[in-house]
């Protein structure tokens, strides 16, 4: 007797499949892993009860002179949950003779959480006055 060639079959013994080799097995479960990595990227960036844009204002570091002016360093800070526009700085200088010097900055775009370094430019020593730095007001995109 002569053994005929048998037809290849599955792993469930139906035929025309072969069983998944272990190489394709890891290649899924990367696949699958891939996938849900993308939708859950989606699905946290999904909109929801997020609170509105909070921009803060603060000197960062000691008044410095060079040149005849006077730079004084802040940073603002988005402390909120959403995006601020146009968040405009301002910087109000009061002298002891009550004479007042105003400059104002703007920052484009300040995401959640970002900070942003600034630098005000005076021609009298803000040490010798009262110095004020505020958000005076900001846009939401």
């Amino acid at each position: 007797m002569t053994d005929a060639p048998k037809d290849a079959t599955n792993d469930r013994g139906q035929p025309g499949r072969q069983a998944r080799s272990t190489a394709e097995w890891v290649s899924f479960v990367i696949s699958l892993l891939l996938v849900a990595a993308v939708v859950g990227m989606i699905a946290v960036q999904i909109p929801g009860e997020h609170g509105p844009p909070v921009p803060t204002v603060a000197q960062s570091g000691p008044v410095r002179a060079e040149g005849g002016s006077f730079f004084v360093p802040v940073e603002v800070a988005n402390d909120g949950d959403a995006t601020a526009q146009n968040v405009q700085v301002l910087a109000t200088l009061t002298q002891s003779d009550g004479t007042e010097t105003i400059a104002d900055q703007v920052v484009d775009f300040l995401a959640s959480g970002e900070t942003e370094k600034l630098e005000f430019v005076f021609d009298t020593d803000p040490r010798e006055g009262e110095l004020e730095v505020t958000v005076n007001g900001y846009g939401v995109p």
